[in-house]
């Protein structure tokens, strides 16, 4: 009978992405499969907290499956990518898991591919998938590594001023709180924040009332983190862990960011305005709730000459372009 044919493709696709259902199911999360126009993300994944309620933390999925998908490279395997799909991968507005069902073993293994495609010290052409990091009941919270902190309770906008207030560095030298850096971060008309090194110095530096000069080691460092997760975790602004953690893990920097703040964000600010109104008569004739800008300043003589090779480049280059072809753009960046 001349009816069309199910390849063995199919069923082989098909038992990956239903194993990943399963798995994701049977720890409660819930997976949103792509009923139609799937073109690089099969379905999308939210977590489901200890108490059952959707948390709106969301990361996209896409499922391979099949051995040969993956080659062995000793300590790891290796996903080679086609160029399209890591194109998309990397701009896609969620984090992006790669599911890999493994028949050798029986096994799904799982990285956040968008995270590995944006790291700037990825220098290979494939996507690493750890050979510990197969899906089972204690690694499928990693799943949402890089949305953000997924262990803290959401509280109501008035326990997390009070949070923020008390939640002080023990460092008589580095004596700051998380409101500090909120209110001192507000720009933008208020509608973002801005968070930096050079921000929490500033405060800092102010507050010292020590002999001594600032201390600054690993305490303060994740001091500063454990505070970018709070806003994170209480829905404050709307920042992108994944890239915060590119600085923070692989570059071992204080990463920096400006985020717009989210409805939540916004009514912290009102809750601020009626706390400052309620003890209006003890508190100095300003406001917490007002923003302080922020820019790149030029300051020293390379600065400057910066700017006259950038005036002296457009011009070679206006003059060239008519008659020449510019070098195409090779793969290095800033570090």
């Amino acid at each position: 009978m001349n009816t069309p044919k199910v390849s063995e493709n199919y069923y082989k696709e098909r038992e990956g992405v239903l194993k990943v259902a399963l798995e994701l199911n049977s720890n409660g999360y819930v997976f949103r499969e792509t009923s139609n126009g799937d073109i690089g993300i099969d379905g999308q994944i939210e977590h489901v907290n200890d108490g059952g309620e959707a948390t709106g933390k969301i990361v996209g999925a896409q499922i391979k499956s099949g051995n040969s998908y993956l080659v062995d490279k000793g300590n790891h395997f290796a996903f080679y990518p086609h160029e399209k799909h890591k194109n998309y991968w990397s701009v896609f507005p969620l984090p992006v898991i790669l599911f890999v069902f493994y028949p050798n073993d029986g096994k799904i293994y799982f990285t956040d591919v968008r995270y590995q495609l944006n790291n700037p010290k990825q220098n290979h052409p494939y996507i690493t998938l750890g050979k510990s990091s197969f899906l089972n009941k204690v690694t499928a919270k990693n799943i949402f590594e890089t949305t953000g902190d997924i262990s803290v309770p959401y509280y109501s906008i008035d326990q997390v001023f009070s949070i923020m207030a008390k939640t002080i560095c023990q460092n008589p030298t580095f004596h700051i709180s998380y409101l500090d850096l909120f209110a001192q971060g507000l720009t933008n008309l208020c509608r973002h924040i801005y968070f930096s090194m050079d921000l929490a110095l500033s405060i800092a530096d102010y507050y010292n009332e020590t002999e001594f000069g600032l201390g600054m080691g690993y305490s303060e460092h994740e001091f500063l983190h454990e505070y970018a997760k709070f806003l994170m975790s209480q829905n404050l602004a709307l920042i992108d862990y994944s890239d915060y953690l590119i600085d923070w893990k692989e570059r071992q920097l204080q990463p920096t960011f400006i985020a717009p703040l989210t409805v939540r964000g916004r009514e912290l600010l009102e809750f601020i305005k009626i706390i400052e109104n309620e003890f209006k008569a003890d508190l100095p004739s300003t406001t917490l709730v007002r923003e302080r800008s922020i820019e790149m300043q030029f300051r020293t003589h390379d600065d400057y000459l910066r700017l006259d090779l950038g005036k002296k480049l457009r011009e070679i280059i206006i003059k060239q372009t008519a008659n020449k072809v510019l070098p195409k753009a090779g793969l290095n960046s800033c570090d």
